[in-house]
């Protein structure tokens, strides 16, 4: 713009010029013509430049139009290519924003319709032993060496959603049956026959049916040994693992405390006696860092407070538990205590009470092959039988081929201490005392 405005003023002084010099030559008349010449030939080259510059300077100026023209040429082609860039990106996102529910679709078509076996789950657990036993004194069948099935459940387990959902199991050797003659020798029974309504999530979990009870299957969880012995309560008849009526359990704290309480009929999972009243078994427990704690109780008539006259209970059936245990997955070392009033005595005008401890642990030494051990002590009689001590012990080297496999060859002795005949039944046998009972062979749980 400078250069233009330059070459106007440049035009303007050349014209100034040039009128003053022809203001001149009309005014004065030259004297000496070739002079004159001479003057009037700088004013025609003058007019020259002057046409001269003009056309440069429209030169310039279709020169910068064209320019001009061309940016914006290119800044429209820019703008162009830019739109069609950004058309094509929003019809790849939107094709890549509708592939999911292509592909869902296709592998809607592909999948077969859920049905309700997709929620259903059918397992089985079975504890077996092949082992000699001798007892003494009153030697009976079960002196000798033979194989036993003690217990076989089948567990059909079904998720109706997320709160509802419901578990059958089946015992079909409740009694310790042995395959004889190829067909199992046993009542069976169902264990397990309940609905359960997560209310809370995990924190409040109802079930109602026949369900496990609060404190034994905790303490068989801790020991980790249960298809070789029942924990102490169980073994001792001082509880059961199963009984029917309706339990309320959670987990709150993300784990950390944990709480179990059941109102049942009392009778256990084996018998179906109706009573007058249900009996009442909790459990609270603590979980940290390995660490487990755990304080239970349980109160009823164990279902012996059944229509009659007159009535023919006198006493109220109560056990006190508790448990420590330290568990990881190199060891566990665990200690569990029981107190009953009137187990055996709720029919009975004398009362009677009771007590035991068990102390269990056992060590890893690689992850298939493991070491374990325990010894019980207990007076099942203090009051009646004074005199009779009950002392049990196991030891065994457990195998571990796969998760579901356990084989394990194992020692036990139990002793019944006392002055005179003392009649002795527990899980194990029954004789009487004193006396004791040996075993010896591999046990062994099975399950899928």
């Amino acid at each position: 713009m400078q250069r233009k405005i330059y070459l106007v003023g440049s035009i303007a002084l050349g014209a100034m010029a040039a009128l003053c010099v022809g203001a001149s030559a009309d005014a004065k008349p030259l004297k000496h013509h070739h002079k004159a010449a001479e003057q009037a030939a700088p004013a025609r080259d003058l007019g020259a430049e002057v046409e001269a510059l003009r056309a440069r300077l429209d030169a310039e100026e279709a020169a910068r139009a064209q320019d001009q023209s061309q940016i914006a040429a290119a800044q429209s082609d820019a703008a162009a290519a830019r739109a069609e860039a950004a058309a094509a990106h929003a019809q790849v996102a939107s094709q890549i924003e509708t592939l999911p529910g292509v592909v869902a679709a296709d592998v809607a078509k592909a999948t077969p319709k859920p049905n309700w076996s997709g929620d259903t789950k059918v397992g089985a657990t079975v504890f077996a032993d092949l082992t000699n036993i001798s007892q003494s004194p009153s030697p009976n069948n079960k002196n000798g060496t033979g194989e036993d099935i003690k217990r076989a459940y089948l567990t059909v387990d079904h998720k109706f959603d997320d709160i509802w959902s419901a578990s059958l199991t089946a015992d079909f050797a409740p009694n310790g049956a042995a395959f004889h003659g190829g067909s199992l020798q046993g009542t069976e029974v169902v264990k397990k026959a309940y609905i359960q309504a997560k209310v809370f999530g995990d924190a409040l979990v109802v079930r109602g049916g026949a369900a496990d009870m609060p404190w034994i299957p905790f303490a068989e969880s801790v020991y980790g040994y249960r298809f070789v012995e029942k924990t102490i309560a169980d073994l001792q008849k001082d509880g059961n693992s199963a009984d029917t009526g309706v339990n309320a359990s959670g987990a709150l704290a993300n784990g950390l405390l944990g709480y179990s309480v059941s109102v049942v009929d009392g009778a256990g999972y084996k018998n179906d006696i109706r009573s007058k009243g249900m009996d009442v078994e909790g459990r609270v427990n603590l979980n940290w860092n390995g660490f487990v704690g755990a304080v239970g109780g349980y109160s009823g008539k164990l279902s012996n407070d059944y229509q009659a006259i007159p009535d023919p209970t006198f006493h109220t059936a109560q056990r006190q538990d508790a448990l420590v245990a330290f568990v990881n997955p190199m060891f566990r070392v665990g200690l569990e205590y029981f107190n009953e009033t009137n187990w055996t005595q709720t029919t009975s005008v004398a009362t009677d009470k009771g007590h035991g401890y068990s102390g269990f642990g056992s060590f890893n030494l690689t992850p298939q092959f493991s070491v374990f051990g325990r010894y019980d002590t207990s007076k099942p009689s203090q009051s009646l039988h004074s005199t009779e001590t009950i002392n049990y012990f196991n030891l065994g080297l457990n195998y571990e081929p796969v998760k579901v496999i356990d084989l394990a060859l194992v020692y036990k002795r139990e002793e019944a201490k006392g002055s005179g005949s003392i009649n002795f039944t527990d899980g194990n046998t029954s004789f009487t005392a004193p006396g004791h009972y040996d075993e010896v062979g591999v046990f062994a749980q099975y399950k899928f």
